[in-house]
Parts: structure tokens; sequence; C-alpha cells
């Protein structure tokens, strides 16, 4: 299923409107926990909405195929086998990369990911970038 232009146009732009807002809260308070858990909740409900809409649609076209008798099935895509290799390898990468930088001394010399993205999410415009990153990472697995 194709979305629209403009519908990803509008889910870019309030997007990146509510990484903004989320922004200016502070770690660890009532209302980034509220403007974290939203989405939570939000983007899977909207991303099953979709699958299901496709599933209808797609089942509607096979109905239609086997009684115009083209039963003819599609190749299988190797695509999503490709596209879940990736954050393994990253999850991976970064499990690896964590384990040497904790065990290597000082922690000055060898940073951790998370001390990096610490001093990335010390500014708005870091924190800004994160948050959108997050929510567009958390559309992808949700809408394949």
């Amino acid at each position: 299923m194709v979305l629209g232009r403009r519908w990803i146009t509008a889910a870019a732009i309030t997007g990146l409107a509510y990484a903004v807002l989320a922004s200016f809260t502070h770690p660890f308070t009532w209302t980034a926990e509220i403007i974290t858990a939203v989405p939570l909740v939000v983007v899977p409900v909207v991303g099953v909405a979709f699958v299901a809409a496709a599933h209808a649609a797609a089942h509607a076209a096979a109905h239609a195929a086997a009684h115009a008798g083209d039963a003819h099935r599609p190749a299988r895509w190797a695509g999503p086998r490709i596209a879940w290799s990736v954050p393994i390898l990253a999850i991976l990468a970064t499990t690896g990369w964590e384990l040497y930088c904790f065990a290597s001394l000082p922690r000055a010399q060898h940073p951790t990911l998370s001390s990096l993205i610490d001093m990335l999410d010390a500014t708005r415009v870091g924190k800004t970038v994160a948050f959108a990153s997050w929510l567009a990472l958390g559309w992808f697995l949700v809408a394949r």
C-alpha cells in the first residue's frame, strides 16, 4: 500500500513538530514520560490500521484474481530479510562497542555511545533530532 505524498508530508511535519515539543521537556519528569508514551501508543495503532487495510486490499485482489482464472502468485521478495538484517547488525555492533568502551579505561578516551548521545541530547536542537529520529524509526518498523 502506497501512502499519498500529502499524508507522508503531513506525518513528517507532525512528527517534527512533536519532536520540537518533546525537546522542551526535562528527563524523568511526568511531561517527558507522557510525551514519550503518546507515540508508543499512537504509532502502533495507526500502523495496525494501515496493515489491516493493506491485507483487506490484498485479499480482495487475490479473490478477484482467483475468480478471473488468473491464480498467478507473485515471487517472494527477499527485502524483509535484508531490511531486518540491518538493525540486527547495528545492535550487535553497538553492543560490541559498548562492551569494548566499558572495559577500556579511562572513560574520557573511550566514550560509550550513551555518553556521546548525552552530549547530543544536551541541546534543544540535538534533542529534537534524536526524538524525530526515534519517531521515524518507530514509524518505519511499524509500517513495514
